[in-house]
């Protein structure tokens, strides 16, 4: 006896079998990012815009986050701007990406970023504000305690590098830049990831 596979809504539709005994269907995949932003668990942490001038030729802080959230945060991409530099150029700016850095002026200080934004605009879900989120200064230098995970080349403009990774509560993250130049530039750093809460696991 034949069986029938019927649309559970209502709608009377039934399930199409073809010559070669499969069955028709359509579906919709969605990425655990985008499903974040959906969900309004991602989130924009950017620096704002800092001014080195005396730690232009030595690795310094920009940017520091460490997750107080009740679930992993995990980081799909950093993103940096650099202005011009001005006096004499070495080479193109070296910038790190450092993981669960202790200790340094930039914790220390604790000036928060400039934005720590939601992704989704009609969203207001925020971070907890024990989630620590400080941009760094000039001659802050860099953080200790921690070790690179990365290391990125660029010059003037802005870099977007694609990441990779995951932050359990308690973990932090941190990003440092060296200009290579003996004069001033302006810099911004950002972090870009989601709360990866089991709604959108």
């Amino acid at each position: 006896m034949a069986e029938e596979i019927i649309d559970g809504t209502g709608t009377g539709n039934k399930v199409n079998v073809d010559d070669n005994n499969q069955l028709h269907t359509f579906s919709v995949t969605e990425d655990e990012q985008r499903q974040a932003t959906s969900l309004g668990n991602e989130y924009n942490i950017n620096s704002g815009t800092i001014n080195l001038s005396t730690n232009s030729t030595t690795r310094n802080t920009i940017l520091y986050f460490k997750n107080d959230e009740d679930y992993p945060f995990l980081v799909t991409a950093v993103a940096l701007g650099l202005g011009t530099r001005s006096a004499t150029v070495s080479d193109a700016a070296n910038v790190w990406v450092v993981r669960n850095p202790e200790t340094g002026t930039t914790i220390t200080n604790a000036v928060a970023v400039d934005m720590k934004n939601n992704t989704n605009f009609g969203s207001s879900q925020t971070l907890k504000s024990t989630s620590l989120a400080y941009k760094g200064a000039d001659s802050d230098g860099a953080t200790s305690g921690g070790s690179d995970h990365a290391l990125l080349y660029m010059s003037e403009g802005r870099l977007y590098a694609s990441l990779n990774v995951e932050l359990p509560r308690g973990s932090s993250i941190a990003i440092e830049i060296d200009g290579n130049t003996s004069g001033a530039f302006n810099v911004y750093g950002a972090i870009i990831g989601f709360v990866r809460t089991p709604k959108n696991n």
